[in-house]
């Protein structure tokens, strides 16, 4: 007799690197997409688009760690309106949730802290899966011994103003503007401003952000696809957001604001926008400490 299961998993979006925390910090966000993974021993309609082909990858990925042999049939049922290309951490949360999925249909062989190497492997960057899969504000470290991470628990009284353009950045494309080298200097502004946010966000001390976020590695390289992001970081602030960065590899742009405070800020810079002919959505996030979760 022939057998179907199903798992059914919410994922966050996450908004990644925070200005200085290049491919070390992420923060999960309160906007979720659901993730239906089904497998059977019969053939099942195949993965139709990039998120669920990503989601089905993790999927076979886990099996073939596990040494089990991979369903016959595998379908992915993906709701949720995170836009790709937009830095808001799609892939992460469709490999997450693959994973996360797998394991339970394995009857949760794993710990969640035992997928992070492979959940690292699969994405190439632990900043945005990791916030995916835990939640929170994390700190990422990848170590030759492993991938280390620390969770913070994120202020409750910021949010996320979110200018989302319509047009994408692939991360692989845009990471190829990147320097390949840094001079000592510039190693140090960005060091010193990624442990200054750290600190801003834990100690309440949010004086220090619009200094906390600015970068030097990642942000002028990605402005040259975008050249009305610096212009759009200087309208959030003139809206009394406290700081705003290129979220994850973009094009989405984030501000800090104080509870509130974070709808004036993303219309301000959907105004500031339209002066740059740019077709754009706007959205306010709460910053979650809740990661992936299982629903049934």
């Amino acid at each position: 007799m022939g057998y179907s299961h199903s798992v059914m998993i919410d994922v966050p979006a996450t908004t990644a690197n925070l200005g200085p925390g290049f491919d070390s910090l992420g923060l999960a966000l309160d906007w979720t997409a659901r993730y239906q993974v089904t497998v059977s021993d019969e053939e099942l309609p195949a993965a139709n688009s990039p998120i669920e082909h990503m989601t089905a990858t993790a999927v076979r990925a886990l099996y073939q760690q596990e040494r089990t042999e991979e369903p016959t049939g595998l379908s992915i049922t993906y709701e949720g309106d995170i836009p790709i290309g937009r830095g808001l951490g799609v892939s992460g949360s469709a490999r997450a949730a693959g994973l996360i999925a797998a394991n339970e249909l394995l009857g949760k062989r794993r710990k969640l802290e035992d997928l992070v190497s492979l959940a690292v492997r699969l994405e190439g960057h632990g900043d945005n899966i990791i916030p995916a899969m835990f939640g929170g504000l994390r700190v990422v470290v990848d170590d030759d011994d492993g991938v280390i991470h620390l969770g913070i628990d994120p202020p409750t009284n910021l949010e996320i103003a979110l200018l989302i353009p319509h047009f994408s950045m692939p991360t692989n494309e845009s990471r190829k503007r990147l320097p390949e080298r840094l001079t000592r200097s510039q190693a140090v502004h960005n060091i010193g401003r990624a442990a200054l946010l750290v600190g801003a966000l834990t100690q309440g001390d949010y004086q220090f952000l619009a200094k906390a976020t600015e970068d030097i590695l990642h942000q002028p390289a990605r402005s040259t696809l975008f050249p009305a992001m610096y212009a759009l970081f200087q309208a959030a602030r003139d809206a009394g957001g406290l700081a705003a960065y290129l979220s994850g590899g973009g094009s989405t742009i984030a501000a800090f604001a104080i509870k509130g405070e974070g709808k004036k800020v993303a219309s301000a810079m959907r105004e500031a926008a339209s002066d740059h002919d740019l077709e754009v959505a706007a959205r306010v996030c709460q910053m979650s400490s809740t990661g992936a979760k299982v629903i049934e």
